[in-house]
């Protein structure tokens, strides 16, 4: 029987084959997802805006927090939401607090009348017909597709107190792509005092 003698020739040549192999059948990654860019965040002076998000416990409805930290503002609890999601709630039931949220275009989001870029509110609290159960929040969300790149500004505004006593406390949930804001602000009647606000570009 002939035998086979491997010499160190031999060994490179299999070992540069195995070396080389996988490089032949490399995948490349696939490219990143287009994420959204927020840039020239800015709120009304002397309101703290709060950018992280802290688990606090399963999510509570109607309280315009993501108290879980799984990018999703109040889920479970009727609302709709979106890659963009704008929520204020506030416990002061007679008081009428409104949530307007303007687009790139400037056009304001109304309930049921979605914006040219798709951006719509889905509850107006409260109402006359107690719709709102006592429960006072608005959402305004993006109904559908990717959201239009420029400056958008959201507003919380007391209207009317109602016999509520001021000032009245209200909390801001956002939702920016995978994103968090959050803000507590205090609204009483009065120039520079009923209503506060944060900007921010995409």
């Amino acid at each position: 029987m002939r035998r086979h003698v491997l010499t160190p020739r031999h060994v490179l040549a299999a070992l540069a084959f195995v070396l080389a192999g996988p490089a032949c059948i490399e995948v490349p990654a696939p490219p990143a997802k287009d994420a959204l860019k927020v840039v020239d965040v800015k709120a009304s002076e002397g309101v703290v805006l709060e950018t992280a998000c802290t688990p606090t416990g399963i999510e509570t409805c109607f309280d315009a927090r993501d108290d879980n930290c799984n990018g999703v503002i109040d889920e479970g609890c009727g609302l709709h939401t979106g890659i963009l999601q704008f929520v204020i709630a506030w416990e002061a039931v007679e008081a009428d607090v409104d949530l307007n949220v303007y687009d790139v275009g400037g056009e304001l989001a109304r309930v049921g009348e979605p914006t040219s870029t798709g951006l719509v509110k889905d509850r107006d609290c409260p109402q006359a017909e107690n719709e709102c159960q006592g429960q006072n929040v608005e959402n305004v969300y993006l109904a559908e597709g990717d959201p239009k790149r420029g400056r958008y500004r959201v507003v919380i505004r007391l209207d009317k107190l109602n016999g509520a006593a001021a000032p009245v406390q209200v909390r801001l949930g956002a939702r920016v792509g995978q994103r968090p804001f959050s803000m507590v602000v205090e609204l009483a009647p009065g120039a520079g005092t009923e209503e506060k606000s944060f900007e921010f570009t995409l």
